[in-house]
């Protein structure tokens, strides 16, 4: 109920704002997230915000939301779908949704490092599933990595997918979360992110998987500590928009948007690339047991039945972009 009234609300203001700019002819976007002021996505927004004002001449402002100001991810994503002129970002498995083969993109195991996520991204297999997207009011702007994701757990070193039969692990409201923790052999708790800290420290939950700089950006490491280098995801998330709020642009304004959110993109995958061990060592620091001795074979192995229970990607889905990667 929070979260639908936060989404009323922030549809109704979205709607006042392209009604009544503050300047004529002045369009003012929201970028709205669910990360905190000082995590990289809100770094990242910034940089595009000042980038695109210049660009702009000031016609088009950028507003930022961080900390679910303007409700959670999903509620966000459903604002923008009906019109509002947002700018957020979501996980491939959010947008799935309303073209399902986007999931593959965070599939475990399947890509070995970023370079391999940038060539099926910008490839013309993904670019058609953007032409799919637009029937839905949604306009891709780029693809950023949002992190390795690890497991960690309150209280249990896990080493293989037995270590962790039976626990209790939080998942995003997204099919591919869900079936890669029945992979792991835990029991799939979907809550949304901001619920995460406070059902760590009750123990309503017993584990919950996220790279280790969203992990320190919410404090999980105060309850939660074990964490487990699994890496059996590399994180793409996508910087999506109001395809109405686009359209609205003018042309200069559209390239110049699209080429700003591009350069955002791409310093926000550089920065979390290059972090991903001081983060862990960060973690360490907080008392955390960091296991470095994982079976991620095992984990692995016990993934690849995850595509059997999406009938609904297209024939050789996972096949196929394993051969585009020389597999």
């Amino acid at each position: 109920m929070k979260y639908k009234t936060l989404a009323v609300a922030a549809l109704l203001a979205g709607l006042v704002s392209a009604a009544m700019p503050a300047q004529a002819d002045q369009t003012v976007l929201r970028f709205s997230h669910m990360n905190s002021p000082t995590h990289i996505v809100n770094l990242g927004a910034e940089r595009l915000k000042t980038a695109m004002e210049k660009a702009a001449g000031g016609q088009v402002q950028i507003e930022l939301f961080p900390s679910a100001q303007l409700g959670e991810s999903s509620a966000v994503l459903e604002q923008l779908t009906l019109g509002a002129n947002i700018i957020t970002h979501v996980g491939p498995g959010a947008i799935a949704q309303y073209v399902p083969n986007y999931s593959v993109m965070v599939h475990p195991f399947l890509f070995k490092n970023w370079d391999e996520v940038r060539k099926v991204a910008n490839s013309d297999l993904v670019k058609g599933w953007e032409k799919d997207l637009a029937q839905y009011n949604i306009k891709s702007l780029c693809f950023f990595n949002f992190g390795t994701r690890d497991l960690y757990t309150r209280s249990k070193a896990v080493r293989s997918p037995t270590d962790s039969a039976g626990l209790k692990m939080r998942v995003q409201p997204a099919a591919i979360y869900t079936e890669l923790v029945k992979s792991m052999g835990g029991q799939p708790t979907p809550l949304p992110w901001a619920e995460v800290y406070s059902a760590l420290s009750q123990g309503v939950i017993d584990a919950a998987e996220a790279p280790p700089n969203a992990v320190i950006d919410q404090k999980h490491y105060e309850s939660a500590k074990y964490y487990m280098k699994t890496n059996h995801i590399l994180d793409a998330s996508i910087v999506i928009m109001s395809l109405s709020a686009f359209d609205a642009l003018n042309a200069d304004q559209q390239a110049a948007l699209q080429t700003e959110a591009e350069k955002a993109c791409d310093w926000m995958t550089e920065e979390t690339s290059k972090g991903y061990d001081a983060a862990v060592a960060d973690l360490k620091e907080h008392g955390m047991t960091i296991v470095d001795d994982v079976d991620r074979q095992a984990f692995e192995d016990a993934a690849n039945s995850i595509q059997n229970a999406f009938p609904e990607w297209s024939p050789n889905l996972v096949a196929d972009i394993r051969k585009q990667l020389g597999r």
